[in-house]
């Protein structure tokens, strides 16, 4: 029997602007999460935008707590960076909004929870990326965050398991829970168009260590059948990094730098979706929000050992996990044996539903609510 979920009435909290055209998973995530919960029929009452524009949205809603309005609970979704560095300029000039608002709604009955992004500021590779300076702001802002969480939120949902083995102070979240990313079901379904070639789509990083395109770039060249493949990334880390890649190019393979819509596509038109990514602690607890966005378009993983994401393609049943040296003859077996790729495209379809931002919002509704409503 299908719940209910209408008769809810969430305050939805992201301290920033939602934007529909996000570019990265720190901004499809929030936008997705917002229209799941809508899309469930529940009143969702935003607490989003700028300082001033949530600020003013803050007063309202506790203006209406306190005249007694019931609000079953409060979901935020945070940022990569701390609340207080929320603003455009960085300036950590208002540390304490965010967490005084979600704070009273936890004081006045209405239980909180929170989607803690990532742990990034705890790997060893943010040294590389942010200046010791930078990290003296950064870090202690992290720990200020995750200290006032400590003493507000009933619901702690990280995207995987493994990152609640290097976030800090985990035994004091008593209700932890776990929200990967999700997909959007694509009904078009062109693959009798397809021509016989294996269309291999990449989307996402492509700067080693962490993101090594070589040996699936070698992989190609190497393979004895008919095979391209499409790697989109942002055009100023190709500028960055294409030599690297240069020698491995040839007509088979082909670079792009979409986003957005522009993606679906080369969603529809691929036969496989590959994920590269050497293993490293970072790597080991993220989760890419593509991997689930490929589930929406029933498109099989090939991806390299290591880390969260292969674990996560290899239980689910998702794809497949291949080691550098096997990825050429296994794109030669799946071009000479087909029924091999549309046997896991009918088993992905019967999985999509339950992998769908639809469902991850229902799962935070009963979480939240006990699972008593039906």
């Amino acid at each position: 029997m299908t719940k209910d979920y209408s008769n809810l009435k969430i305050i939805y909290h992201h301290p920033r602007t939602i934007t529909e055209s996000g570019k990265s998973g720190s901004e499809v995530r929030p936008y997705k999460m917002l229209k799941a919960f809508k899309e469930l029929g529940a009143t969702v009452i935003e607490v989003t935008g700028d300082l001033r524009t949530r600020t003013s949205r803050m007063r309202e809603v506790k203006i209406r707590i306190q005249q007694g309005e019931r609000f079953d609970f409060a979901y935020s979704e945070n940022l990569t960076i701390p609340f207080a560095m929320s603003e455009s300029h960085r300036l950590p000039l208002n540390p304490l909004v965010d967490h005084r608002f979600l704070a009273f709604c936890k004081e006045n009955g209405v239980p909180v929870s929170l989607f803690n992004r990532d742990v990034y500021w705890r790997d060893v590779s943010y040294k590389e990326m942010l200046p010791w300076w930078g990290r003296l702001v950064t870090i202690p802002l992290h720990w200020f965050d995750l200290w006032y969480h400590t003493k507000y939120l009933n619901t702690l949902y990280l995207p995987s398991a493994a990152m609640a083995r290097v976030l800090p102070w985990i035994h004091k979240f008593t209700n932890l829970r776990y929200l990967p990313p999700g997909a959007e079901i694509d009904h078009t379904d062109n693959k009798t168009q397809h021509s016989k070639d294996l269309k291999i789509f990449y989307v996402g990083g492509i700067e080693p260590p962490t993101y090594d395109l070589r040996p699936l770039l070698a992989a190609i060249k190497d393979s004895k059948a008919k095979v391209s493949l499409t790697i989109c990334c942002r055009e100023k880390e190709w500028n960055k990094v294409s030599a690297l890649y240069k020698p491995l190019l040839n007509e088979q393979i082909k670079i792009v730098h979409l986003s957005g819509k522009d993606l679906l596509p080369l969603y529809r038109e691929s036969d496989l979706f590959a994920v590269a990514r050497d293993p490293g602690s970072y790597v080991d607890f993220s989760v890419p929000i593509k991997i689930y966005e490929s589930i929406g378009f029933a498109l099989p993983i090939l991806c390299t050992p290591g880390g969260e994401t292969a674990r996560i393609v290899e239980s689910e049943g998702f794809g497949w996990v291949k080691s550098a040296d096997e990825i050429a003859n296994f794109i030669d077996e799946l071009v000479l044996q087909p029924e091999i790729l549309e046997s896991k495209r009918t088993m992905l379809k019967s999985l999509q539903v339950n992998h769908t931002w639809k469902a991850r919002a229902a799962r935070v509704c009963d979480d939240m609510c006990n699972g008593t409503r039906k």
